[in-house]
């Protein structure tokens, strides 16, 4: 039970600290290769756009939270944040496959009494790593990049510490259970995350993260060191007009898949060139080059594979270097309503890709629509 002057804390809450929330995302996508899968037609190598020639419920988003603050009591200081997916897209924001509901965030949170406050969270919440994120609303085009979606986890489960030295550089760093993507933390070991966030300007911003840990790679047996360090950098060049760089190197001792007590590497690079006409309008291009030189982060799917989000037409782990191009056109006839109209290519040096119902080709190209609804 609670005590007296616990409940005479809560009561200085008020519902104006609380806040309700969230979005309602739904596509269509034409994959123009006509991929004919056993089981399930799939939009090769993509997550959250793996349905090809069909309608997708991507996801209905539900935050509950009180944020905490550098305050004055300890109920201003102490906040929560409770995030709920529902739709296909919860199958892969946790890590786990096959659950169209998921807990994206589910933390607590304390604001100590530290210099400017050291923000202090305690459960699930999104990973550090990478400019992109899970919300759709957030990322300048509709599909997620390679980057993204198969060389970084999206949440992590652990402690994170986070202290703004000034008002241009931020630090966090956190200890967390594993490095999840598209699997589940299957070792024991902990591994450490951080940022390094630092805006000189208005206009100008650098991001430094990393995490490192022993994990157990995604198709080798065993634990190793695992380490990703990478960066992004962002540049508002006009009022209307922004670019962003993105790059990481990562590597997983004893990890290829292609070569037995080989380390396995990957690593990548994507631009961004974001453009609004106005309030309603806005073009993103995307350009990117992915390298996994041991087979450990694409391919783990074969094309009958069905509810995995990274497949292929290779029944076994290979080397392959990935291209892709993503053109997407924003219109926002109202605030609270964004849709999106987005092509892209994608092309690799190996055929991994399915054109029809046997043809493997090393190319694909989808046209798909987004709306998105906030409240």
């Amino acid at each position: 039970m609670f005590s007296g002057s616990s409940l005479s804390d809560a009561a200085v809450l008020s519902k104006e600290d609380f806040k309700l929330y969230g979005y309602v995302d739904t596509s269509y996508t034409q994959n123009f290769n006509n991929p004919k899968n056993s089981g399930a037609n799939a939009n090769h190598l993509r997550i959250f756009d793996g349905d090809s020639n069909s309608f997708r419920p991507n996801m209905a988003q539900l935050v509950f939270e009180k944020e905490g603050t550098n305050g004055t009591n300890a109920v201003e200081r102490a906040g929560f944040r409770v995030k709920l997916d529902v739709g296909e897209d919860a199958q892969f924001t946790g890590g786990r496959t096959g659950d169209d509901v998921d807990f994206q965030e589910l933390y607590a949170q304390y604001v100590a009494p530290i210099g400017n406050g050291l923000d202090i969270r305690i459960g699930r919440m999104n990973t550090l790593v990478g400019y992109e994120v899970i919300e759709s609303p957030f990322n300048p085009n509709f599909s997620r990049s390679w980057l993204f979606g198969l060389g970084q986890p999206f949440t992590t489960t652990g402690i994170r510490l986070t202290y703004p030295v000034n008002e241009m550089l931020l630090v966090s760093i956190g200890a967390i259970n594993s490095f999840t993507g598209l699997t589940a933390d299957n070792n024991s070991a902990k591994s450490v995350e951080g940022l390094i966030s630092f805006k000189p300007t208005d206009k100008l911003g650098f991001n430094l993260y990393g995490i490192f840990g022993r994990e157990s790679s995604n198709t080798a047996s065993g634990a190793g060191k695992r380490v990703l360090v990478g960066s992004y950098v962002t540049f508002q060049a006009t009022d209307q007009l922004g670019f962003v760089v993105e790059g990481y190197y990562a590597n997983q001792e004893n990890g290829s898949a292609i070569s037995s007590g080989r380390n396995a590497r990957w690593n990548g690079v994507a631009g961004y060139a974001i453009y609004d006409f106005d309030d309603q309008w806005g073009l993103r291009v995307r350009g990117e080059i992915f390298e996994d030189a041991g087979g450990d982060v694409s391919c783990l799917g074969t094309a009958g594979s069905g509810g995995n989000a990274n497949v292929c037409t290779v029944s076994a782990p290979i080397a392959q270097t990935l291209w892709e191009t993503t053109v997407t056109l924003q219109y926002k006839p109202t605030p609270s309503l964004i849709t999106r109209l987005e092509f892209r290519y994608d092309k690799s040096n190996r055929n991994v890709f399915l054109d029809g119902s046997n043809n493997s080709v090393n190319n694909q190209q989808t046209l798909a629509a987004e709306a998105i609804f906030l409240f």
